[in-house]
């Protein structure tokens, strides 16, 4: 979530993005916190640690057709404007797209897709939509709304973060980077169109078997043009908002709560097991697990406190769920700033950290350390990684010194800012300190809201700054492609011709093989020269009450929650 945007794009003291993939996927503050975290015995073992509230014994909510889930703040509801995970968190829930998420990421549901068909060269998709599909309104979805949906968010004047992940589309790229004189005949060459009322036909520039598992990301949204035109950046918001999700976003109290109730028009709101959501926007891991512990929650999504967390998983707690997860935790460089800009710098800061007690003694979740940007679960696909070295404080201090800084001597004080959670700050103290033994510098560190942290990013406002990713699809490109010089996700300043043409050569490969080949290569100019400096690699840890059903690992961590019920 990020994507970013993703996917938010989620972490928690487990951490897990906004953020985004979900992006920021990133990241919504972090699970990516695209990364999710979900005990009676919780407080067993002696009693409750220091500071922690006692579980409750019954559920407080009385009524089980009302579900309630924790949530950071979402910097947007407007899927073509989402870049982290705490927007598509509800969006997943609000809005249905071509296929759904099921409750495993080996599984792909039909939304509002009936059928589909492959051409022989596998580029055109035929997306027969169900004709029972309906808007919150109670007008028909039609594959209109599609066209207009995915081209709105390719329009740069939309400025959405996460058009490049439309780019597998013939003709997006072109139009989404056009200039106002082409614009409009370029928007007629984009290789979407409605083919009727009920049928969509979307051309690629290369044959991609998981197609159809993109149409479930929230970018893929379907958004009404009535709505979107009438109210303009407003839309968005529960008074004016039209969905055709299972739910419709009614309430949104910022630092508060989102409410959604069952919309009464969605095709099959029968078998949808609540008839209301209520989101609990709790940034920081504490209170939200003691809310937990309270009942007030029924699932806790990746705010596992690092004081409870290693406690938990010695005493196997039946609460505490955890599963690898497809997410890297990682900062950002601002290469446009001396000293970023020069790769020994970048290469000597990566070498210095030992990332191996990160995941063992700071954030205390048994997280593996990153050498690259892809995670290594994606080797199950056939993909084979290409990592970076490992701790070298010598050759971290020999890099610095050739930088034009022996021992740390005239190394300008640098800012490490993170978006406002206890973990993250753990994290950049450990850093900080990493820093200053091993290359005898001095950083100052900086934590800040999440949308502040966005906005300063996209500004280029900062000198190294905290991110995630979590997959957006199963695939390294969704990893890798954040770094395109023209990427609204590469928020770094960080260019390469070849890297891009690299990319841009996996895109157009129709066989399997020579993707993987092209990002590969790609990865290993990623670790070369480390627009970013990876941290370590996600492990989801969630909280899931006695009373819930339905809850299964989910290496993309998205748990939608049509998928759970209270018994």
């Amino acid at each position: 979530m990020k994507r970013a945007g993703i996917y938010a794009a989620v972490v928690s003291l487990a951490l897990s993005f906004g953020l985004s993939g979900c992006g920021d996927k990133s990241d919504g503050p972090v699970r990516a916190q695209r990364a999710t975290a979900k005990s009676e015995d919780g407080a067993k073992a002696g009693g409750a640690a220091q500071g922690e509230v006692k579980k409750v014994s019954a559920r407080k909510e009385d009524n089980i057709r009302v579900f309630h889930r924790s949530l950071g703040e979402p910097e947007y509801l407007d899927p073509g404007l989402i870049s982290e995970s705490e927007g598509g968190t509800v969006t997943h829930d609000t809005f249905e797209g071509l296929y759904s998420y099921g409750p495993t990421h080996t599984d792909w549901l039909k939304g509002v897709a009936e059928s589909h068909t492959i051409s022989e060269d596998g580029l055109t998709w035929t997306f027969k939509l169900r004709e029972n599909a309906k808007w919150s309104d109670g007008t028909p979805v039609s594959a209109g709304d599609f066209e207009y949906a995915w081209k709105r968010v390719l329009n740069p004047e939309t400025a959405s973060r996460y058009a490049s992940i439309m780019w597998v589309i013939d003709g997006a790229k072109a139009y989404n980077q056009s200039d106002a004189a082409s614009r409009a005949a370029l928007a007629e060459k984009v290789g979407i169109k409605a083919l009727d009322e009920h049928t969509l036909e979307v051309k690629l520039v290369a044959p991609l078997p998981f197609f159809h598992q993109l149409t479930a990301f929230y970018t893929f949204m379907p958004v009404k043009k009535e709505i979107v035109e009438k109210f303009g950046e407003k839309w968005s918001r529960p008074e004016h908002m039209v969905s055709n999700g299972p739910w419709k976003t009614t309430e949104w109290k910022s630092k508060q709560r989102i409410v959604a109730e069952l919309n009464p028009h969605y095709w099959d709101r029968e078998a949808m097991p609540f008839d209301k959501i209520v989101y609990h926007i709790v940034q920081e891991s504490e209170p939200a697990h003691n809310a937990f512990l309270a009942n007030d929650l029924d699932y806790l999504e990746s705010r596992v406190p690092t004081t409870v967390l290693p406690r938990y998983i010695q005493e196997k707690n039946p609460l505490l769920r955890s599963s690898p997860y497809a997410g890297v935790y990682y900062f950002l460089f601002n290469v446009k700033k001396a000293p970023m800009d020069n790769v020994k710098v970048r290469q000597a800061l990566n070498l210095a950290i030992d990332k191996a007690k990160i995941g063992k003694y700071v954030v205390k979740g048994g997280q593996d350390p990153a050498s690259s940007i892809v995670h290594p679960a994606l080797e199950d696909l056939g993909y084979k990684k290409a990592n970076g070295e490992g701790y070298d404080p010598d050759k971290a201090r020999k890099l610095l010194a050739e930088a034009g800084f022996p021992d740390g001597k005239g190394f300008p004080r640098l800012k490490l800012s993170y978006n406002t959670l206890e973990g993250h700050k753990l994290i950049a103290q450990y850093v900080q300190e990493q820093w200053r033994k091993n290359l005898g510098i001095e950083i100052d560190l900086e934590n800040m809201e999440w949308k502040v942290l966005i906005k300063k990013q996209n500004e280029l406002d900062f000198d190294i700054s905290r991110l995630a990713w979590i997959g957006d699809y199963l695939d390294p490109m969704t990893f890798l492609d954040l770094w395109e010089s023209d990427s609204t996700n590469n928020r770094t300043g960080w260019a390469s011709a070849e890297y891009d043409a690299l990319i841009e050569e996996a895109r157009k490969a129709t066989k399997i093989e020579d993707r993987y080949a092209a990002l590969r290569k790609a990865e290993a100019m990623y670790v070369e020269n480390l627009p970013s400096l990876p941290i370590y690699y996600y492990k989801k840890y969630d909280m899931v009450q006695p009373w819930v059903t339905g809850y299964q690992t989910h290496l993309q961590g998205v748990h939608p929650s049509r998928h759970f019920s209270i018994k």
